[in-house]
């Protein structure tokens, strides 16, 4: 039977889980201190941003562990060709996503598209990451759990998507890079 009103939407949507994902859907919930619901809903909009990105963007998905033993193969000249490729691809996307010229007035909006990009909610790259922007200075810092590797990788990718697609004048005034840690520092004009 139709509804009696169809011109109001409702932005309720009810479904049953098996026990089985209802279980998972609860420890997930204990271990990040959320209800259920909440985790059934950021679950739900993470694989719907998930599965809208791989559709227009034609892209596989392999595993972090997969990830980190292709990076382990790769020499520096080609890691750097590869972080090249890869952040021209992130800053169509994020082309897409903010909507505007990249340009040093948009780098605020970018700076959050970056933190759902890279973070927990996006490709998971990062456990934590932390963009600011204070005076004419960018500071990134991310903690992930691949390795230093990946640390280089990142590095060259992050410097190139905002040297080339920003056309900042970047001066990198602090590089630390660990086995799972991320820290660059730029100063900008």
């Amino acid at each position: 039977m139709a509804k009696k009103n169809p011109s109001k939407k409702s932005n309720y949507l009810g479904f049953r889980l098996s026990e089985e994902v209802l279980n998972k859907l609860d420890l997930i919930a204990q271990q990040e201190n959320k209800s259920r619901g909440l985790v059934a809903k950021d679950a739900i909009e993470q694989w719907l941003n998930l599965e809208l990105f791989n559709q227009n963007n034609n892209l596989i998905m392999i595993s972090k562990t997969t990830f980190s033993k292709f990076l382990s193969k790769v020499n520096d000249e080609d890691l750097n060709s590869l972080a090249n490729e890869v952040s021209s691809l992130y800053s169509d996307l994020m082309k897409f996503l903010v909507a505007e010229p990249m340009n040093d007035d948009s780098l605020k909006s970018y700076t959050g598209v970056s933190i759902e990009l890279f973070g927990k909610n996006g490709l998971k790259w990062f456990n934590t990451i932390d963009i600011q922007i204070q005076k004419n200075i960018l500071i990134f810092r991310g903690l992930h759990d691949l390795d230093e590797i990946f640390s280089n990788y990142f590095s060259f990718l992050y410097k190139n998507l905002l040297s080339e697609f920003f056309e900042l004048e970047l001066i990198l005034t602090r590089e630390e890079k660990t086995s799972n840690l991320v820290h660059l520092e730029f100063d900008f004009k």
